[in-house]
């Protein structure tokens, strides 16, 4: 007997899943106008942004670190974060470094000064900057601080690169494009993290960069910050109160999410870890494949024949009905399966009632 050998190839687009759709709802090719395409597109729009309503979505849970300035209370979080499941102040540790790079551009000392008071741009012959230490160093992360004189924003595509020698690099991470103000922060992990004595961060689009500060760092421990309701942080007394870290946080739930913290912070250098969830990725074109994992599939083509026999005129009630109770079928399965299978641990506490 012939097997494909091929796992999780099968593609299944936006196009397909409309079809599918059509036929289930018992309407011919013939029948499916430009008019009802579009609304197929929305009511799958719809079905993939209510999926945020009824619990986790494991395969939106994202890591993001997110670094801070000093007083700075709001934290601004992705315009597509639903919510904070994990939140972490980290302490990073910066090793010192024997000799900023490259060493005929004088202002590049400016980007290893602790400081944001100052910036480097680089040149069209060496669009690069780096640190040289007299050891090799092991970094898990990587960060840096956008000068941007004119206001607005700018975009950053640079490449980590590693070296022994400092002549022969090997490109270590491709950071993503990342659009910046001034004196904004961008952290990225470094995995695998490289043991090198040389390490520098070099532009791919521009031809020169700006920047204000860079930090290669590894973490030294992750401390989890205490979530607090609207309530309790609006009853702070002082909420403009500075730390060397902060302690509590809340999650602003809004149109553009956000998180207040507290204390805030007393310097220029701290940074967080948050795992977010985020939203489904749009719908898209019709060639496009819907961005969730193919074990959820079912579920999502049967609630969306669903939704479209309902909009579809001269649908028989009876297959509405039918697939309405299909499609809780499928969902119902497609949620019981949507864990990460880890065991549970419960820790009675009876100290309140035996002191």
């Amino acid at each position: 007997m012939a097997y494909s050998d091929t796992v999780n190839e099968t593609q299944i687009t936006v196009g397909q899943l409309i079809e599918y759709a059509f036929r289930a709802a018992g309407k011919t090719a013939e029948e499916q106008t430009p008019e009802y395409v579009q609304a197929a597109k929305q009511a799958l729009y719809y079905i993939l942004m209510n999926l945020s309503n009824r619990g986790v979505n494991l395969w939106m849970l994202k890591n993001i670190i997110l670094g801070t300035v000093a007083d700075q209370t709001i934290l601004q979080l992705p315009a597509e974060t639903i919510a904070v499941r994990e939140a972490n102040w980290r302490y990073i540790v910066t090793p010192q470094i024997s000799e900023a790079l490259p060493i005929d551009n004088y202002d590049a000392p400016a980007l290893f000064d602790n400081s944001l008071n100052n910036h480097a741009t680089s040149t069209v012959s060496e669009n690069w900057f780096g640190a040289f230490y007299q050891t090799s160093q092991r970094m898990f992360q990587v960060g840096f601080n956008a000068y941007v004189p004119s206001g607005g924003s700018t975009t950053y595509n640079l490449v980590l690169e590693a070296s022994s020698d400092g002549l022969t690099w090997i490109t270590a991470q491709t950071l993503p494009a990342t659009t910046l103000s001034d004196k904004q922060w961008a952290y990225y992990p470094i995995d695998p993290s490289p043991a090198y004595t040389f390490f520098r961060l070099r532009e791919t689009v521009a031809p020169t960069f700006s920047l204000r500060q860079i930090v290669f760092s590894y973490t030294q421990q992750d401390i989890p910050l205490a979530k607090l309701n609207r309530d309790d942080y609006w009853n702070l007394p002082n909420k403009q109160y500075p730390s060397q870290r902060s302690l509590q946080y809340w999650f602003d739930k809004t149109i553009t999410p956000s998180m207040y913290l507290w204390p805030i912070p007393n310097n220029d250098f701290q940074c967080f870890q948050l795992i977010i969830e985020s939203q489904v990725l749009d719908v898209g074109t019709l060639t496009n494949q819907v961005y969730v994992p193919n074990r959820w599939l079912p579920a999502i083509q049967a609630w969306l024949s669903h939704e479209l026999s309902i909009q579809l005129p001269g649908t028989d009630l009876r297959r509405i009905a039918y697939l309405e109770q299909q499609y809780e079928k499928w969902l119902k399965s497609a949620e019981d399966g949507e864990e990460d299978l880890a065991p549970i641990y419960f820790q009675p506490n009876i100290s309140y009632y035996t002191r």
